[in-house]
C-alpha cells in the first residue's frame, strides 16, 4: 500500500468515526457528561432525548468514566437528615435515589431506621397515607390527631400526589354539568381548590371531572391556585411542562439553602409551614415559551422573605 493509500484510508476511516459520533451522540462524551452531570438528568431520560436505551447510555457512561456522586453514601449527611426528622421517602427524593437504598445505607451506618414523626408530621407523606389511607381517617380526623388545621392536611396530601376521597358523598350537580364547571375554572378563574370548597368536595374530584369532560387544566409553579404566594385571583400562571423538574434540580444544586441568606429547607418550613421557592431571576413573561425561561441558570433558590424583597408580591410578576 502505497503512502498516499494509507492517507486516504486513514482518512476514510476518520470521517466514519466522525459521521458515527454525529449519527450516535450517546458516544459523545462531552454530550453525555452535560446532560448527566450538568443537567442531572436520569440515564433513561438521557436515552429518551438521544434517542437510545438507558442501557446504552450506561455503557457509553462507563467508557468514558462519566461518574455522579453518591450522597447516599456519606454518613455525616445521613445523619444529618435524619436528625431533622425526614423520612426514608423523603431523604430519597433529596438525595435523588431510591428509598431502598436510604435504607441499606441507614442500616449499614448503624442508623436508627425506625418510624418516627417529624416535628410537623403533616408534612411526612408517610404519616398521611397511614392515617388518611390506611386508617381511613377523614382530613378533619387526621389534622385532629396531628395537631394542626384541615387546611394544612389537604395541602400537604395534594404535595405528596395522595389520592384524595371526596367528603360529599354525592357528586356534585355542578361537576356533571360540563358548561357549569367550564364556566367556574374558565370564565371565573377559579382554581380547583376554590371549586373544591364551593361545592364541598375534594380537590381531586373537581380535576378528574375536568378531565373527564375534556377541559385542559392550568399547571402552576410550586403550589396550586391561590395557594401559589403570587395568587391574586384569575387564571393561574403556567410555568411550563418542566418546570417541576427544573424546580427539583434547582433545590439540589443550592443543597436546598435559600442563596440570599442561606435558611435550609427544614429551617423554612419549621418558620413558614412551606419550602423553599425558586425563583426566575429573569421573568418568565420576557420569553416566547415558559419552558425557555426554566434554564437553570436562570433559577435560584430563595426563601419567601428575600423572594418577597426581590420580587414584592404586590407588583403581579410571574415568578
Amino acid at each position: 500500500m502505497t503512502s498516499t493509500q494509507h492517507e486516504r484510508d486513514s482518512h476514510s476511516r476518520a470521517n466514519r468515526m466522525s459521521e458515527m459520533t454525529e449519527e450516535a451522540p450517546w458516544r459523545q462524551a462531552d454530550r453525555l457528561r452535560s446532560l448527566y452531570i450538568g443537567e442531572d438528568l436520569s440515564t433513561s431520560e438521557i436515552g429518551e432525548q438521544l434517542g437510545c436505551s438507558r442501557k446504552t447510555v450506561e455503557n457509553w457512561l462507563k467508557k468514558h468514566d462519566i461518574e455522579k456522586s453518591r450522597p447516599w453514601e456519606d454518613e455525616e449527611r445521613l445523619r444529618s437528615l435524619r436528625q431533622q426528622g425526614m423520612s426514608e421517602a423523603d431523604i430519597a427524593d433529596e438525595l435523588d435515589c431510591s428509598q431502598a437504598t436510604v435504607h441499606n445505607w441507614l442500616t449499614k451506618f448503624g442508623i436508627d431506621t425506625s418510624r418516627t414523626r417529624p416535628e410537623r408530621p403533616w408534612h411526612d407523606e408517610e404519616t398521611l397515607r397511614e392515617l388518611y389511607v390506611e386508617s381511613e381517617m377523614t382530613m378533619d380526623e387526621v389534622a385532629s390527631e396531628l395537631g394542626c388545621g384541615r387546611q394544612a392536611i389537604e395541602v400537604w396530601i395534594h404535595r405528596h400526589d395522595i389520592e384524595t376521597r371526596s367528603y360529599n358523598p354525592e357528586t356534585p350537580k355542578a361537576l356533571q354539568d360540563e358548561s357549569k364547571l367550564r364556566s367556574m375554572y374558565l370564565s371565573d378563574g377559579m382554581s380547583t381548590y376554590a371549586i373544591a370548597e364551593q361545592l364541598d368536595c375534594a380537590p381531586s374530584t373537581v380535576h378528574d371531572w375536568l378531565h373527564d369532560h375534556g377541559i385542559e387544566t392550568r399547571t402552576v409553579g410550586s403550589q396550586p391556585g391561590e395557594l401559589h404566594h403570587r395568587w391574586e385571583g384569575g387564571v393561574d400562571e403556567y410555568y411550563g411542562d418542566n418546570w417541576a423538574k427544573q424546580r427539583r434540580k434547582t433545590l439540589r444544586r443550592d443543597d436546598y439553602e435559600c442563596q440570599r441568606c442561606g435558611i435550609t429547607q427544614s429551617e423554612h418550613r419549621n418558620r413558614t409551614d412551606i419550602g423553599l421557592d425558586v425563583h426566575h431571576k429573569t421573568p418568565i413573561r420576557t420569553f416566547q415559551s415558559p419552558e425557555d425561561a426554566n434554564t437553570l441558570d436562570n433559577l435560584v433558590t430563595l426563601c419567601r422573605s428575600c423572594h418577597n424583597t426581590i420580587e414584592p408580591p404586590n407588583e403581579n410578576q410571574n415568578d
